[in-house]
């Protein structure tokens, strides 16, 4: 047996999955956001917000564009973007969390920290999916446990270090948690960076494409309905998770119990995540009709609690288990869209489906901070808990609207090599 070998491919899978930690912060975007937002920088500036959501989709054809129309013998394809984009993203996640207060600098700093972290941390994705396609063979819908693993820790080392800063100074939780998680994502990336980095070859001459030619690629030929579809699950998912601390802090349920719904949250999704990437292979309507009941129950739990608007133990148990069911099908509802977006368009290739699915990811994000937008008004005004209702309102809207525009599935299997419908992986193409 090569011991040397065996322990080179080990470091390697782990190198070609760093990038998964970066899930930790977009994770405690999602649950936090809200919160933090209509405290420091004040409800205007969420109404923006969305917007930083949408820039990547204008972005990220143009960075595509770049990153295959230049000649890289010396560094590769993606390592020299890779790197600089994850050095990029993280320092302006920070300053996204660092603001104290309402104003206009303190505004400032929220909607550009935000809009530099989400393009910057696509690229970054992107770049590493790419490199781990070349050298690990992979697909997106793929079973890939290491990567599966590295998630995981990013999204609990997301909710350690929240809570251990909540309960050491509770008004600097916000960018103590950041610094962790951008600190750690720069060690990570350039780790990746160095392990990878002679593994790949480097790839010689240009492609050299129109603006339009690119967006064309990526955009052209969607199946309207079935990526509506797929976005409005998503977003209907999104809007209850983002709203679910807010209106706990809004209940009033003490620091235990804004740790106890995060840490659910997190972890019923991770290993909803586990199973579904090994047990769902292809896309069904049983699947969409398990994500409409996974969001029109736990927002039904929701809206008894708001209306009743009482305080004690009975409200963080409501609270549990809307997060319980929502993370399970929020799993589900990943993994369907993963499989939808394999043939949403004709000759799909598995770089343009790693980019439509965190677009995808942004716009139903995007639809969150709307909701949200109108709730925390509504809150702002009224003092009362009752405006969440309006966000639990517009979710199942969305899930329903979803479920009308959803078609009936065409033959897919999550193994490559076992359907014709699956992506081919053409590395000038990545």
């Amino acid at each position: 047996m090569d011991i040397k070998g065996k322990y080179e491919s080990k470091v390697q899978k782990i190198g070609l999955s760093c990038d998964a930690f970066s899930t930790g912060c977009v994770i405690l975007c999602l649950l936090f956001l809200a919160p933090y937002v209509s405290s420091n920088g004040g409800t205007l500036v969420m109404w923006f917000l969305p917007l930083a959501c949408i820039v990547p989709f204008a972005v990220m054809p143009l960075v595509y564009m770049g990153i295959h129309k230049y000649d890289t013998l010396l560094f590769g394809r993606y390592h020299f973007v890779m790197p600089i984009s994850a050095f990029i993203a993280s320092p302006f996640f920070v300053m996204a969390w660092s603001a104290n207060g309402e104003g206009a600098s303190q505004s400032c700093l929220v909607f550009f920290g935000f809009l530099v972290f989400a393009m910057a941390i696509m690229v970054y994705r992107y770049c590493a999916f790419s490199v781990r396609a070349r050298l690990g063979g992979v697909s997106i819908v793929d079973k890939y446990p290491v990567y599966e693993l590295v998630c995981a820790v990013g999204c609990a080392a997301a909710a350690v270090a929240f809570a251990l800063f909540l309960r050491y100074d509770p008004d600097t939780v916000y960018v103590n948690t950041a610094y962790v998680m951008g600190g750690v994502t720069v060690l990570l990336a350039l780790a990746q960076y160095l392990i990878t980095f002679y593994g790949i070859p480097r790839l010689g001459g240009r492609r050299v494409e129109s603006v339009k030619s690119v967006f064309n690629s990526i955009f052209g030929g969607l199946d309207v309905k079935m990526y509506l579809s797929a976005l409005f699950f998503e977003a209907a998912f999104a809007v209850v998770v983002a709203l679910l601390v807010y209106f706990g802090i809004a209940l009033d349920i003490g620091l235990s119990g804004i740790i106890a719904v995060a840490a659910t949250v997190i972890a019923v999704y991770g290993v909803s995540a586990f199973f579904c990437a090994r047990y769902i292979t292809r896309r069904s309507i049983k699947l969409s009709i398990m994500n409409i009941v996974c969001v029109i129950l736990p927002c039904g739990i929701l809206t008894l609690l708001a209306s009743l608007n009482k305080r004690g133990d009975g409200v963080l148990a409501g609270l549990i288990i809307a997060a319980i069911i929502l993370s399970v099908g929020g799993a589900v509802a990943v993994r369907q869209t993963k499989l939808r977006l394999l043939t949403v368009k004709p000759r799909v290739t598995s770089g343009s489906v790693f980019i439509l699915f965190d677009l995808t990811m942004c716009a139903a994000a995007a639809l969150a901070l709307v909701s949200a937008a109108i709730v925390a008004n509504v809150f702002t005004y009224t003092l009362s808990v009752t405006a969440f209702i309006y966000g639990f309102a517009v979710a199942v809207v969305l899930a329903c609207v979803a479920m009308i525009l959803c078609s009936p599935p065409k033959r897919i299997v999550a193994t490559p090599g076992e359907s014709k419908d699956m992506p081919t992986v053409d590395d000038s193409q990545i």
